[in-house]
């Protein structure tokens, strides 16, 4: 293995708190080349919503989805978790291409995070390892969720008076956006052509996936909020627009809503098993540990999701 093969990936053998990454660049168990005869292998995508943030050590979506299908099925299903937080469609395809295909996968569920098309810029296929001294969005950044200095500021603010979180993280946003001119910022709606980026992007994945022999699994993105008037000011829509100020409550729950919508009609379109998270998880703010990271209760709803899904797939 080559430091190019996992460049946009985990860092091999390493641990961090409850995090811990396989030889590999995996959570999960060391895979075998060539697979195991009779196993399904199957790769769980996405950034940190599949990562795992929240979750008690074991509960993260994938290990949940794991023991479930061991549960249903013994022996029979090997489930490893391909994310790292941050993760976009094309990191997740450009890393595919150069190291995750070597590993067999029969199925790959890919678990979209949509605002990240709201960043100030949008992901982009780079297809050649980056210059790694230049700046990146956070969107493209494995390192901005697990750096130990920032991870510790944000524990020590999360101990504050609510009121005043949101104060502070208020105050980020209106001084990132005095840096640009009003009509920067997203006000009501996600601009079509973010949309189409994402579209695009999702189709390059499907492909690209399908032509090497892995099955594709798609699942819409939940999240918390059934509408905007009353919660835009909370604690956790005020904590998801600090990741992208270019954006409102409104034009995120916007770029959500179609950005599933997009999710569901690739699915039709090319006959691939769409897990709707989005209706299944559903807006039970107690399935949520902030705006769109799961409880241990969500990730189990997410995973059942999943599990059925899988097991409809490989009757």
């Amino acid at each position: 293995m080559t430091n190019d093969a996992m460049e946009g990936g985990n860092r091999p053998g390493t641990r961090f708190e409850k995090w811990i990454i396989n030889g590999q660049g995996f959570q999960g168990p060391e895979l075998n080349i060539p697979k195991p005869k009779g196993v399904i292998r199957i790769g769980v995508a996405g950034a940190s919503e599949i990562f795992g943030l929240y979750e008690s050590p074991g509960n993260d979506v994938t290990s949940q989805l794991r023991k479930m299908l061991e549960s249903s099925a013994p022996g029979r299903f090997e489930v490893v978790n391909l994310s790292t937080p941050g993760m976009s469609i094309p990191r997740i395809v450009e890393l595919y291409e150069r190291w995750i295909r070597k590993f067999d996968f029969d199925a790959i569920l890919y678990y979209p995070s949509p605002a990240m098309y709201l960043d100030t810029e949008a992901p982009r296929f780079r297809r050649s390892v980056p210059d790694i001294s230049k700046s990146v969005s956070a969107s493209d950044s494995f390192v901005w969720k697990l750096r130990l200095p920032e991870k510790t500021w944000d524990m020590l603010r999360e101990q504050l008076p609510t009121r005043l979180q949101v104060e502070l993280k208020l105050y980020q946003i209106k001084r990132k956006r005095r840096e640009f001119p009003k009509e920067w910022v997203w006000e009501q709606h996600a601009p079509q052509e973010r949309v189409t980026i994402f579209r695009e992007h999702l189709l390059e994945l499907i492909n690209v996936f399908q032509q090497n022999g892995t099955r594709v699994i798609l699942a819409t993105h939940a999240n918390r909020f059934r509408d905007i008037p009353t919660e835009r000011y909370g604690k956790e829509m005020v904590g998801w627009i600090r990741f992208y100020p270019r954006a409102s409550g409104e034009s995120i729950l916007d770029m959500e809503q179609k950005a599933n919508q997009v999710i569901r009609e690739l699915g039709a379109k090319h006959n691939i098993i769409v897990v709707d998270e989005e209706r299944l998880v559903w807006k039970d703010p107690h399935q949520y540990a902030d705006f769109s990271h799961f409880t241990d209760s969500g990730a189990a709803l997410a995973a059942e999701a999943m599990k059925d899904s899988i097991l409809s797939l490989y009757r």
